[in-house]
């Protein structure tokens, strides 16, 4: 999620810089916050959440 977010947000400054006037278009805001809050949700389903959630701890060594 890292990652995405800090493509997301060069993605955003290159838009600021480049095409200024598409900030204005009615619903840009809308649509860039919706396209962030689905991808969030699937890190959180499909992500480390949902395997601390089930008891699934992939980054711990297995004990014997």
């Amino acid at each position: 999620m890292g990652c995405f977010n800090t493509l997301f947000i060069l993605l955003l400054g290159g838009i600021y810089l480049f095409w200024p006037d598409l900030m204005q278009v009615e619903g840009f805001w809308f649509s860039f916050i919706a396209i962030w809050l689905c991808f969030f949700v699937s890190w959180a389903l499909f992500g480390d959440i949902a395997d601390e959630i089930s008891g699934v701890n992939k980054y711990k060594d297995d004990e014997f």
